[in-house]
């Protein structure tokens, strides 16, 4: 079995990114540069999660994502620039999510 730490870095971190960059997009409209900025990754990377092209594994842990709502909080502390929330909300999302996958 993949240790957790793989599977956040490979399955549930993109998810996460896919989620932030789409919220950022519809409905601060964000450009893809700026969303990549504030994730400090590449705007390729943005491009990507905004056209989908992602594995099943990450659509299959964005779907969950979506559909509980979870990274809208991270992302208003993401725009405010509020570093100690955002790590708060990150742990929180992690867990959650992790605990979801082992079920």
């Amino acid at each position: 079995m993949e240790p957790d730490c793989r599977k956040i870095a490979k399955e549930i971190l993109p998810a996460v990114r896919a989620s932030i960059s789409e919220i950022m997009d519809s409905e601060y409209h964000y450009k893809q540069a700026d969303i990549a900025s504030k994730l400090d990754i590449a705007q390729v990377a943005v491009s990507k999660y905004l056209n989908k092209r992602y594995s099943k594994r990450v659509k299959h842990f964005k779907d969950y994502i979506d559909r509980k709502d979870m990274v809208r909080p991270l992302v208003k502390h993401m725009l405010k620039e509020d570093r100690s929330e955002i790590d708060v909300e990150i742990n929180r999302l992690c867990t959650e999510i992790c605990s979801a996958a082992m079920q």
